[in-house]
């Protein structure tokens, strides 16, 4: 199930299937008895829908844009950052993986100006001193998953190592170790792995010579005006930053991990999770990506060209690119979560749609479901009165 990606909890029951029964109780609408007019406007429609997924036992707090053919119509706020403090639109977040979706760019990009091809081996730009990594792997498998990494965050040491040292970042190169046995040969199968943007990262360096941090912003924050938008590992992040939050002990209760998260968060999440931005330069982000801004349009045709995967929700993946369904119709995006943060970022081709919705928790039971609902919940009315 999808929201498996985001979270160890149970399979949810599908939100997209309604089950409930009839109360034959209930005084049934006909001609003489018709429904009460919903008189909200489409903006009370959606807030109401941002309210209902926060609170006690529910998200923390939310930042959610929406545009319209690259115009932001609405953006919408619930919640807090800290217990004291109310949730606002200038409030920078981790998007987690949706990371992915500018290191693919930034690779592309590469590509465009001739620097590698999507071809190429791991060996004609790094020298990696690990045994499990085969250098024959080509940054096209990297970028679509079928290189068959494992996973370094499913080393048992490697978050020892981090919480023991807070504050000192660890080098990426120092992270390849933790990537443990390949799961399968390369270019057999689709699995996702944090590993492959891992190096995806440091051949971005290799390069260009120069950090990644200095690359998305000389190639994307700057000349794009996504001021808002920073690439934690490599630079300062801006201010305000939402608070994050997290079941660190599964007692069901959130704690504030900001003093845990950083400078060593900031380096083992690097190219598989660090950019920060807010709800509405990301969903300017989704825009700017796929009407081929960003990237070129060959580009932008190759990150969207889709394995078929078997899920009814989640059900392709490309470049750095996930096909979900969301409200009815396939979305191109992302999803993320991280310590201490959770995230949606979709675009709707035919609409021209495009959502970032942005949380300030983790590891938390209903989290995952809660975002997936109302991202789902929003797309479908947008589509319904639109």
């Amino acid at each position: 199930m999808f929201l498996l990606l985001l979270s160890c909890s149970s399979d949810p029951v599908d939100p997209l299937t309604d089950d409930r029964q009839t109360n034959t109780n209930e005084t049934v609408n006909d001609e003489n008895n018709p429904p009460a007019e919903d008189t909200r406007s489409l903006e009370e429609k959606l807030q109401d829908i941002v309210d209902s997924k926060v609170g006690e036992n529910k998200l923390k707090g939310v930042s959610l844009s929406i545009r319209i053919d690259g115009a932001e119509q609405w953006t919408f706020t619930a919640g807090y950052s800290d217990n004291q403090t109310v949730m606002s639109s200038d409030m920078r977040f981790g998007v987690a993986s949706i990371t992915k979706t500018v290191v693919a760019a930034t690779i592309m990009r590469l590509e465009e100006e001739g620097l590698l091809t999507l071809e190429g081996p791991i060996s004609a730009h790094l020298d990696l001193n690990n045994p499990n990594i085969d250098g024959s792997i080509t940054i096209f498998q990297l970028l679509n998953h079928l290189a068959g990494l494992r996973g370094y965050f499913q080393h048992p040491d490697i978050w020892p190592r981090v919480e023991a040292d807070l504050t000192t970042p660890i080098d990426p190169f120092e992270i390849v170790d933790y990537v443990g046995e390949p799961l399968f040969p390369p270019g057999t199968m689709y699995q996702y792995s944090n590993s492959h943007y891992l190096i995806l990262g440091l051949i971005i360096e290799a390069v260009t010579g120069k950090t990644v941090g200095e690359v998305m912003r000389e190639k994307f924050w700057n000349p794009l005006g996504l001021e808002a938008m920073y690439f934690g590992a490599n630079e300062t992040i801006g201010e305000p930053i939402a608070t994050p939050w997290r079941d660190n002990d599964g007692d069901g209760s959130l704690e504030n991990i900001t003093d845990q998260f950083g400078p060593a968060y900031h380096s083992i999440f690097y190219t598989a999770a660090d950019v920060f931005a807010t709800a509405s330069d990301l969903s300017n982000w989704a825009h700017l990506l796929f009407t081929a801004q960003a990237v070129s349009e060959s580009s932008r045709d190759k990150m969207t060209t889709f394995i078929n995967l078997d899920d009814p929700i989640a059900n392709g993946y490309g470049l750095g690119i996930r096909r979900v369904q969301l409200g009815s119709r396939n979305t191109w995006g992302h999803t993320g979560g991280m310590r201490g943060y959770g995230s949606y970022m979709f675009y709707e081709p035919v609409s021209k749609i495009s959502i970032a919705m942005l949380n300030n928790q983790s590891r938390s039971e209903n989290g995952p479901l809660l975002r997936y609902e109302m991202v789902n919940e929003i797309f479908f009315l947008l589509f319904l009165e639109l």
